[in-house]
């Protein structure tokens, strides 16, 4: 059988340079499903990078113009990205083509209607009636346009990522056959080896920093709890529009001893590393289409404490190995957190339920599934 992906971005050094659920996701299902098919993966290309890579055995080509990284607009350079993902699809050989994020799924589903291929979409989140809000008028116009079409077209099939995601698509008119709501996942392996925790009490957050991410309430947060736990830390891992903001705010509230930022870390052994040494994960997010941090956390056998969300009360099992908290409401946040660094029975009995948890997660067996699905 012979597959083809199309994702906007993807790893350019294997696991070494990942920056974010989607393309871990693409890594490491291609990893498992290009042992057993022939797999080749269309995805964006950045000045310096080679044209064609293989990776295990994957086959990676890179195409349209120089396309960095971003997480809001750079609409032109999307639009050229999927014309020219488009444009070589088309000519390749596939009996399935998948598109693994929202730029991709046009490109995805026309080539594969040229080469009548099996189409798929693996969908994350679904934003139709809430673009505008969360991205403005410009973007949240072109993009709820741009949705509503994918999800007017004929797929094979869409594979949702979590059974939250898969509801909104369901009220998009897609009948619920057409869906497989499959996972995220981790390499539970990865997670084996046991750190020491660090000295004092630590809080980490792993995320963009973009304002539905609401770092600032674990800022806000570390403030009060500082009050009680003078030697309170928070590492703040990744990077984002709302760096030059988060920082205001700590120096603002005076936190400059207690506030570390690391930026982004391209090394996900020493992202996972900082995890297991910390003492609590924060996840005040907002907007999530699956919150793979939940998983790694629960892993790493760090409790943690997320907002009330649809998609985190799902994919944490309803508080399993950890607490959730009101979303935006950074007080209720405050007590979560000094509710498990000062009971250290709860706190033990969410570390059990982190490690139980967890194996619900594997990429193993997640991509088990994804593989009935492409034979069936």
């Amino acid at each position: 059988m012979n597959i083809t992906y199309i994702t906007e971005y993807f790893p350019y050094e294997g696991d070494q340079d990942i920056t974010g659920g989607v393309e871990a996701r693409c890594l490491n299902i291609s990893k498992r499903v290009s042992k057993k098919y022939n797999l080749t993966i269309i995805t964006s290309w950045r000045t310096g990078q080679e044209r064609k890579q293989q990776y295990d055995k994957i086959k990676i080509i890179r195409v349209g113009p120089n396309h960095p990284y971003s997480n809001e607009g750079n609409i032109i350079s999307r639009l050229k990205f999927s014309i020219a993902a488009y444009n070589l699809a088309k000519k390749l050989k596939a009996d399935i083509i998948e598109g693994y994020n929202f730029v991709s799924y046009l490109p995805a589903y026309y080539a594969g209607k040229k080469l009548k291929a099996k189409k798929i979409a693996t969908y994350h989140e679904v934003w139709t009636g809430e673009w505008i809000k969360n991205k403005g008028f410009l973007v949240g116009v072109l993009g709820e346009i741009w949705e509503r079409w994918i999800l007017s077209l004929k797929w094979d099939q869409i594979i949702s990522v979590s059974k939250f995601t898969a509801k909104k698509i369901v009220k998009n008119n897609i009948s619920p056959k057409k869906i497989s709501v499959i996972y995220n996942g981790i390499n539970i392996k990865d997670f084996n080896n046991e750190e020491s925790k660090y000295k004092n009490p630590t809080i980490v957050s792993i995320s963009r920093l973009t304002p539905k991410k609401r770092v600032n309430d674990l800022v806000n947060a570390t403030y009060l709890v500082k009050k009680q736990i003078p030697n309170i830390n928070l590492v703040i891992i990744g990077k984002g529009e709302e760096l030059d903001n988060l920082k205001r705010l700590v120096k603002k509230l005076r936190l400059e001893d207690n506030v570390k930022f690391t930026g982004y870390i391209g090394d996900s052994k020493e992202v996972t590393k900082i995890l297991k040494k910390s003492h609590i994960l924060g996840l005040p997010s907002i907007l999530e289409g699956f919150g793979l941090v939940l998983a790694e956390a629960m892993a790493s056998k760090t409790p943690y404490v997320c907002s009330d969300i649809e998609v985190l009360r799902e994919v944490s099992q309803n508080q399993k190995g950890g607490l959730i908290f009101k979303k935006k409401d950074y007080k209720d946040l405050t007590n979560k957190i000094l509710f498990l660094l000062k009971n250290k029975e709860l706190y033990n009995i969410k570390k059990k339920e982190c490690e139980k948890a967890s194996k619900k997660y594997d990429w193993d067996n997640i991509s088990k599934e994804v593989i009935a699905i492409y034979e069936k």
